[in-house]
């Protein structure tokens, strides 16, 4: 998988209720599911990769990838590698390390990125803020507009 195969609409979320709203507005259409900012370092790999696999068991119809904000954590992309996630999202570093790390995540199909395609259609989700009840109705609204 390249930064290009990833999906077009690229959702942040900041736990399940995020990837659960996501998964039913989206049904089959494919998207990405984009951890918190920072998440590898606050929250964990463990901790996003757990909620991907809730979300997966909950919407077996549902098709995304996931991907990992690594910065800060450049570590967290290891772990990322090791639970099948779609990409990471790592901090600059100079080239002999950023080309080790992205044949390590190319090994596990997983792509190492420095940010986000310029072009990404990303929707932040704020599901960290709303009621559940409002997060289908405004990612439906999004994708309307």
């Amino acid at each position: 998988m390249t930064m290009a195969s990833l999906p077009d609409l690229i959702i942040r979320i900041h736990g399940i209720a995020g990837a659960n709203s996501a998964c039913r507005v989206m049904g089959t259409t494919p998207f990405t599911l984009l951890s918190p900012i920072h998440a590898a370092m606050s929250l964990g790999a463990g901790w996003f990769g757990a909620v991907i696999d809730q979300a997966r068991q909950e919407n077996p119809n549902a098709e995304f990838e996931a991907v990992l904000d690594c910065r800060g954590r450049r570590s967290g992309a290891l772990a990322a590698f090791e639970i099948g996630l779609a990409g990471v999202i790592v901090d600059m570093a100079p080239p002999d390390q950023l080309d080790r790390l992205t044949d390590l995540g190319s090994q596990s199909g997983c792509v190492v990125m420095t940010a986000l395609p310029v072009d990404a259609d990303l929707y932040e989700m704020a599901d960290d803020t709303l009621p559940d009840h409002e997060l289908d109705r405004r990612l439906k609204l999004y994708l309307a507009g």
